[in-house]
């Protein structure tokens, strides 16, 4: 027997290997998915929040345009450009359409009928010199109108939607 004891072999590690990775690496990933998922979640939000502001604020200037001038006229251009811009933002193609497509499109995005039915009234006003208009009804149905097909789903689903209608 050895009187200095057992022979003893050093320690061996098993080779270092990049996968799989350590626990500490999943958790990380893990809070860089859900940090990503809630920016981007956050950002389009607050994009769709800005541009219902900025509608309303450009509503809150043809209002008080309307109170200082009284120029029925001028409210009801301005409203129909305003209508048109958000259409345009809202979907690009019934932006540039007219008739019944523009009235059914207004219906679509209204929240209510009382809505679709006062901005109705914009149809007929641009080609009236004086137009009778209840002005505060026709930017309180704006308002409602913008804000509610501002906020709405994308009209990608809309459109599948519609598709799947017809079948």
């Amino acid at each position: 027997m050895n009187d200095a004891g057992p022979v003893l072999r050093d320690i061996h590690l098993p080779p270092a290997s990049w996968w799989p990775p350590a626990p500490g690496w999943w958790i990380l990933a893990g809070l860089l998915v859900l940090l990503v998922a809630a920016s981007a979640w956050w950002l389009r939000r607050r994009t769709r929040t800005h541009v219902v502001q900025l509608a309303l604020r450009e509503i809150a200037q043809l209002e008080a345009a309307f109170e200082s001038s009284r120029d029925a006229a001028a409210l009801a251009a301005g409203a129909s450009r305003l209508l048109r811009r958000v259409a345009r933002r809202v979907e690009p193609a019934a932006a540039s359409t007219g008739g019944d497509a523009w009235r059914e499109f207004v219906h679509r995005r209204a929240a209510d009928e009382r809505i679709a039915s006062e901005l109705d009234t914009l149809a007929t006003a641009s080609f009236q010199r004086q137009p009778r208009i209840d002005a505060t009804k026709l930017l309180d149905a704006l308002r409602r109108w913008c804000t509610h097909a501002l906020r709405a789903p994308h009209p990608a689903s809309d459109v599948a939607g519609r598709r799947d209608a017809r079948q």
